[in-house]
């Protein structure tokens, strides 16, 4: 994945697959022109940040909106030996054991929740041989089963649609239990705020909607003032959002309102340009500011967009003109009692 990031792949137009050999490699002038075809970013579709299970609905949102999504999945069995000119696999019990079996990559282009009781479209690299023509169905479940790791890429065709120089998103706090949105407020410059105290004990999620292309980061603040990451959760996880839509932080589990103090602060960072969020991070914890919003800012300084107009209600929003620069942050305060 960081290879297609940072080095890009060639077209098979211009760079066949032979699925005899895997000796071929690119030369430098190949290498040179790989690089226009770099993908902008992937986001791990896993049920969570240490579940490594495919997040099916995700790989289905990725699909409709026209991003392919790359698999490693554990192949061996019927799978290599008994596929030729058939539209689905369908595996025995033998190979549910998996003995025999070892990774392989692939990439998922579409699904069909009628055919196979729920299917994924799966293109393979063995040739037209395989399959038919090259691609097969799998259900749901056994690809629950098979399947380890899922990748959705930016969909690199409708790049063109996105204005570099906007920045739209819309953000806000979910109640776990009424899954309604939790009414903010504006409580200073870039600073919002619960317009009523949540109950100590309460859990509720960050909800955070892109139209525009953007990097998300989520920081939070620990209950001695220091200041930590939400998301990204893992280096494996990407924070860039090529796919519009709402997402949920964090995904796995929930926030909570802990007994301490009155008060808890999150952190949103939304930028054009990915930036290092540890490093982030770190100069939030640096600064010498006396406020969690005002710590955000000092370490966004060389970044960040001003005069951006914010509205707030159930849910806060913001669109705004870059003007060179490519980052905007805000705070979230949750009262509680």
């Amino acid at each position: 994945m960081e290879t297609m990031r940072t080095g890009g792949v060639l077209p098979f137009s211009q760079y066949p697959y032979d699925e005899r050999s895997c000796s071929n490699k690119p030369d430098s002038r190949e290498q040179q022109a790989a690089q226009q075809f770099r993908i902008k970013g992937y986001n791990r579709l896993t049920l969570g940040a240490n579940n490594y299970t495919p997040d099916l609905e995700g790989i289905k949102q990725h699909l409709a909106q026209g991003a392919p999504v790359v698999i490693g999945m554990q192949v061996g069995g019927t799978f290599m030996h008994a596929m030729q000119g058939q539209s689905a696999w369908r595996p025995t019990q033998r190979d549910r054991s998996l003995y025999g079996f070892s990774g392989h990559a692939m990439c998922v282009i579409g699904y069909d929740d009628n055919r196979e009781g729920g299917a994924f479209q799966i293109m393979n690299s063995w040739g037209r041989g395989w399959g038919d023509d090259g691609i097969a169905w799998v259900n749901y479940s056994d690809f629950k089963f098979f399947v380890k790791e899922a990748y959705g890429l930016y969909p690199m065709g409708e790049a063109e649609k996105f204005d570099p120089n906007k920045l739209a998103v819309k953000f806000g706090l979910v109640d776990n239990a009424t899954q309604s949105l939790l009414p903010l407020q504006a409580a200073g410059e870039r600073v919002f705020r619960t317009s009523r105290p949540i109950s100590k004990g309460d859990k509720f999620k960050v909800a955070v909607t892109n139209s525009i292309e953007c990097y998300i980061y989520v920081f939070g603040e620990e209950t001695d003032g220091s200041s930590y990451v939400l998301f990204p959760y893992t280096p494996k996880h990407s924070p860039y959002c090529g796919i519009t839509g709402t997402r949920l932080f964090p995904k796995d589990y929930s926030m909570t309102a802990d007994e301490i103090g009155n008060r808890d602060r999150i952190a949103i960072v939304v930028s054009k340009e990915l930036l290092d969020y540890n490093t982030l991070n770190e100069r939030i914890n640096q600064s010498r500011q006396s406020t969690y919003a005002g710590k955000l800012r000092e370490a966004l300084r060389a970044v960040e967009i001003a005069d951006v107009k914010f509205a707030a209600g159930d849910a806060v929003e913001f669109l705004c003109d870059t003007k060179g620069r490519s980052a905007v942050g805000m705070v979230l305060e949750i009262d509680k009692r």
